[in-house]
């Protein structure tokens, strides 16, 4: 038997995932990788069956036999068969260690942070790299937005992948140099084990509210998921980073007296402070035990961003990074795809364009430009299909507080009607407004030019809950959409330069 199999059983027994093995293990090929999707298998992988909630990989195992796999990893016996297998208590679980030892432990040879919580995780993630890189560190990223492993990005599939397929990008990442991944891990990857065969030298909470709440059933069992991530997969002597403003941050806290907690508006080791807004950044003292640091000024807008930078300083200063570089990183970082993405327009109309998609992120987005709008805040957004549908009058709730003019969209529909998600969410807004402030309009890209046609010189429009992502989901169909492209589109049609 491969020493590299052997490694991965020897890692699934102690992990106490293993449940038996068989076969004529002599048969499996010296180089072998771990695949689970059958239409992908080829001669000599190893099959991983795993039993999703809609489709069970076991009843693909004859399509991954004549495909010529060396081997089966599976969650219930499969009767005779003429290759080796391994049966575990959870597939989904057991590949990530399976696959990080076919692919010699990747986790372990980079430095590994990984950022969790409701809000933030895709902006944090991406100036923990930017302060990483600012050290000389190359470092890859997997998250909500993309996937880069340090030579290519592409654009991601969901926040955190099937753990055979972050093993995968891992491994990239180690080839191509890099010393380090910043990793987004979402609640259901952890649940599911995708993280397996993951440790991190550092984790950052970012904060905890309402969603996924279809899943997860109450707010504790959420807060489990997300606890579960420093519980079982952090490096010994890891820095821990929680949000003291958060109540679930503090408690994280207790857990863990050594945190570096960071907080902005709150008791914690890291502090902001003295905090400036504009439309093109903020500015906010950097405070560490009392002690200024360095006045910081970031390119990105909002007290919310704030927050997002002192997470990622909380958990790089603890892991070692030098404090210029830190703040070097933090002042040089790109700007984020679809998280407060601006684009300013000839005729005076400013777009933003972001992925707040919950009632909270939606109004702290637009109690942030609030007072950015030289003359009137239009907020077009729809919500999910098949999705928790108790957010959808919150979410009108939040744009009736705030805004002057609301659009009402779609946003991946999915298998539900596009015209009753969007009356859920006008319900919401006659709850507060008894005004004319608001329409349905659908197609989504047919809104966004109803919406750029009706605004006037210093209004600033917000398009939110797609950010970057490039499509829109319809009766299991995705059809190539972007806010960004459909602004880009309507500005050639209308002659209107972008500036």
């Amino acid at each position: 038997m491969d020493q590299r199999v052997e490694r991965g059983l020897a890692d699934l027994k102690r992990a106490g995932l293993l449940t038996d093995i068989g076969g004529d293990w002599s048969k499996l090929p010296a180089e072998c990788a771990l695949k689970s999707d059958s239409r992908q298998v080829g001669p000599g992988d190893i099959f991983a069956c795993v039993a999703g909630d809609h489709v069970d990989g076991h009843q693909f195992i004859g399509q991954a036999l004549a495909a010529g796999v060396s081997c089966l990893l599976v969650q219930r016996p499969v009767g005779e068969v003429s290759i080796p297998w391994i049966q575990v208590k959870n597939v989904r679980a057991a590949m990530g260690f399976l696959a990080a030892a076919l692919f010699d432990e990747p986790a372990e040879k980079m430095k590994m942070f990984a950022v969790t919580g409701t809000q933030g995780k895709s902006t944090t993630s991406y100036m923990i790299r930017s302060i990483l890189q600012s050290c000389g560190i190359k470092t890859g990223l997997l998250g909500t937005i993309v996937y880069d492993d340090g030579n290519k990005a592409e654009l991601a599939d969901r926040t955190t992948p099937e753990s055979d397929e972050v093993q995968l990008f891992l491994k990239r990442m180690v080839d191509n140099g890099c010393q380090a991944c910043s990793m987004e891990c979402s609640s259901h990857g952890i649940v599911q084990g995708r993280l397996s065969g993951c440790t991190f030298d550092g984790a950052v909470f970012t904060n905890l509210t309402p969603e996924h709440l279809d899943y997860h059933g109450t707010m504790d069992n959420y807060f489990a998921a997300k606890r579960e991530l420093f519980r079982a997969y952090l490096k010994c002597g890891a820095a821990i980073a929680p949000n003291a403003k958060s109540e679930y941050g503090r408690r994280l806290a207790e857990e863990f007296p050594g945190a570096m907690t960071w907080a902005l508006d709150a008791p914690a080791r890291l502090t902001g402070t003295n905090v400036s807004l504009s439309s093109d950044g903020g500015e906010f003292d950097l405070s560490l035990d009392g002690r200024r640091i360095a006045r910081v000024r970031i390119p990105l807008t909002g007290s919310y961003n704030v927050e997002n930078a002192l997470g990622a300083a909380a958990v790089c200063l603890a892991a070692g990074c030098d404090e210029s570089k830190v703040v070097a990183g933090l002042e040089n970082m790109p700007q984020v795809p679809g998280r407060m993405e601006r684009i300013a327009l000839e005729n005076g109309v400013r777009v933003i364009i972001d992925y707040a998609h919950t009632a909270d992120s939606l109004e702290a987005l637009l109690s942030t430009l609030r007072p950015l709008a030289r003359h009137r805040l239009v907020s077009l957004f729809g919500h999910g299909g098949d999705r928790f549908a108790g957010h959808r009058p919150l979410l009108g709730q939040a744009a009736a507080k705030k805004a002057d003019r609301i659009f009402i969209t779609m946003d991946n529909p999915r298998t539900e009607d596009p015209r009753a998600i969007a009356e859920q969410i006008a319900a919401g807004v006659k709850e507060v407004r008894a005004d004319d402030c608001w329409s349905i309009d659908l197609p989504r890209d047919a809104a966004i030019f109803k919406a750029l046609d009706w605004c006037e010189k210093g209004d600033l429009l917000v398009l939110s809950g797609k950010g970057p992502e490039p499509y829109l989901e319809i009766n299991g169909v995705k059809h190539p959409y972007s806010d960004k492209g459909t602004v880009e589109a309507w500005a050639r049609e209308r002659g209107v330069r972008i500036l």
